[in-house]
C-alpha cells in the first residue's frame, strides 16, 4: 500500500474505479517502442509475430476461419489501432502522471499482450520454461520480462476494483 492507503502495484495505483499511472522517463521511453514493434509485424507466413497474432479462429475449419477473417478483419484492425493510440498517448503522459479510464487500462492490457506475443514468437518461445534458455540481458528478452511484469501489475490493480 502507498502512504495514502491506496494499493500500488508497479507504476499503477488503484483510485476510485480508475488507475493512476506514473512512470519514470526511462520506462516511458522503453514503452514507446511497443507500438513500433506492433507496426513492424509483417505478413502471416513471413513473420512469426504475425502468425502468433493472427491464429485461425477455427483451426479445424478453414472455410469458417476465412469467413471470420473476411467479416472481422477490419473491425479487429480498427480495434488494435485504437488500443495502440490510447497506449501511445498515455505512455507519453506517464512521466507526469495520468489517470487511465477503464477502457484505457483494458487497451493497455491488449497492447501489452500483443507485444508479448510478437516478441515471444520472434524469439522462438512457444512453451513454458523458456526463461532458463534465453539470456536475461538480451534487450528483447528484457523487454518481454518487463512487459509481463507490467501486464501482471495492471491486471492485479484492476482486480482490486472487483474484490
Amino acid at each position: 500500500m502507498g502512504d495514502d492507503g491506496k494499493i500500488v502495484r508497479g507504476p499503477f495505483r488503484s483510485v476510485a474505479g480508475q488507475v493512476e499511472l506514473t512512470m519514470e522517463p526511462w520506462e516511458s521511453d522503453a514503452l514507446r517502442a511497443v507500438p513500433e514493434l506492433l507496426e513492424s509485424v509483417g505478413r502471416a507466413g513471413a513473420d512469426p509475430g504475425a502468425d502468433r497474432l493472427d491464429q485461425a479462429p477455427y483451426p479445424d475449419d478453414p472455410q469458417a476461419a476465412a469467413e471470420f477473417r473476411r467479416l472481422m478483419a477490419d473491425e479487429i484492425a480498427q480495434g488494435r489501432a485504437a488500443d495502440r493510440s490510447a497506449f501511445s498517448l498515455t505512455v507519453e503522459q506517464a512521466p507526469h502522471g495520468v489517470t487511465l479510464s477503464a477502457g484505457e487500462a483494458e487497451a493497455w492490457l491488449r497492447v501489452l499482450a500483443e507485444a508479448r506475443l510478437v516478441l515471444a514468437a520472434r524469439l522462438g518461445i512457444d512453451e513454458d520454461g523458456w526463461e532458463d534458455d534465453l539470456p536475461e540481458n538480451d534487450p528483447p528478452v528484457a523487454l518481454l520480462h518487463y512487459l509481463g511484469w507490467l501486464q501482471q501489475s495492471l491486471t492485479e490493480t484492476l482486480e482490486d476494483h472487483f474484490t
